[in-house]
């Protein structure tokens, strides 16, 4: 695996959080150096990023005043990581895609596979744009849609493409349009009651179907209290469960802030919520039941290793008499991990696609 990266012939060392296996994977991209390479001569000193994803941009404008909009939990885990490694300051303005930005003048994006998180994005910096603000987006080119162009013109007069470089390109953003409110948040309906979520959160327009298909098919028994719903969402899984059963109580863990942010519209106040990408801060032995619908991508890739290592902290917090019961696509075969971390694992119902397992420690 790649990590000395050179800029401005200075050596940084880059790593990617959390760690993976997979040797072809590193922490930077050439779509990232392009629209580093673009700025190079820039005077704006003030320039915001967004999916910044492990830190290279952090790390390598460590000259520039520098505000990152984050999404992740693992994000900053993973730019703490790499700046703290390279000798530089750990300290980092962070904003979240719902907060109001100061004055932009110069944003990088790379482009994230979510078009609503891409729009959602583009929408904030337009709210705090100036006639002179320049957005420069940055995409593999295998990964291009038109709809990139079509989602920036909304809020921008000017979008030009860059040439290609090393199977990367920008996408330069001036001219703002005059903003218009919008409320970002879907809805969605099941069992005739609506959830809302905001734009980039998994499944915007209806449950997915490994989420339906675990909701059709769990129990709960009745001395089930302290609930855990990992990797969590919207929290529909978790508002299900206590609707059927007030006396629970609930904590849901995601990753990804606006997914926690959604869930905090749909469920009691009295809820626990937790932006976190492990289980660590979590006491150990703690929750009768613990329900998920586990991550295997990671943006573009497929990765099961984020799951894997949920898995060991579900084991950790479980109770000795709880349940994990989780749904996943039946060609990941998790059983053969699970195997390794729990005694008794059953599989409580499946389909062509999707299976239920219900994992237990004697």
């Amino acid at each position: 695996m790649q990590t000395k990266l050179v800029h401005n012939s200075k050596n940084y060392e880059l790593h990617r959080y959390p760690k993976t296996s997979i040797t072809s994977l590193q922490a930077w991209s050439s779509a990232e150096l392009l629209a580093l390479d673009y700025i190079r001569e820039t005077t704006k000193n003030h320039i915001h990023v967004y999916n910044d994803r492990f830190g290279v941009w952090n790390c390598l404008l460590e000259s520039k005043n520098v505000t990152t909009v984050w999404t992740y939990a693992s994000q900053k885990k993973a730019i703490h990581q790499n700046l703290k490694k390279n000798n530089l300051k750990t300290e980092v303005v962070y904003k979240t895609p719902l907060e109001k930005l100061e004055k932009v003048e110069l944003a990088l994006i790379k482009i994230p596979k979510s078009l609503e998180l891409f729009e959602l994005f583009l929408y904030q910096i337009q709210q705090s744009s100036t006639k002179n603000t320049e957005v420069v987006c940055s995409f593999m080119t295998k990964y291009f849609s038109t709809s990139y162009i079509e989602i920036a013109e909304r809020y921008f007069g000017e979008a030009l493409q860059s040439k290609a470089w090393k199977k990367s390109r920008l996408l330069i953003l001036k001219s703002p349009k005059e903003p218009q409110k919008k409320e970002f948040l879907n809805t969605i309906s099941y069992n005739n009651i609506n959830l809302k979520q905001y734009y980039g959160v998994f499944s915007a327009s209806k449950v997915d179907i490994g989420t339906r298909f675990l909701l059709e098919n769990i129990c709960i028994n009745s001395n089930e209290i302290n609930l855990l719903d990992v990797a969590s969402g919207n929290g529909i899984i978790a508002s299900e469960i206590v609707r059927k059963n007030k006396n629970i109580q609930a904590t849901l863990l995601d990753d990804f802030n606006l997914a926690i942010a959604s869930s905090k519209l749909n469920l009691p106040k009295s809820t626990t919520f937790i932006c976190d990408d492990n289980l660590d801060t979590l006491k150990e032995s703690a929750f009768d039941l613990v329900v998920s619908n586990p991550p295997f991508h990671f943006e573009y890739e497929n990765n099961i290793e984020v799951s894997q290592n949920l898995f060991r902290g579900i084991k950790k917090s479980l109770k000795k008499d709880g349940r994990f019961v989780l749904v996943a696509n039946k060609h990941l075969n998790y059983k053969t991990f699970l195997a390794k971390l729990f005694e008794q694992i059953t599989i409580v119902a499946s389909n062509s696609k999707f299976v239920i397992y219900e994992c237990k420690s004697s």
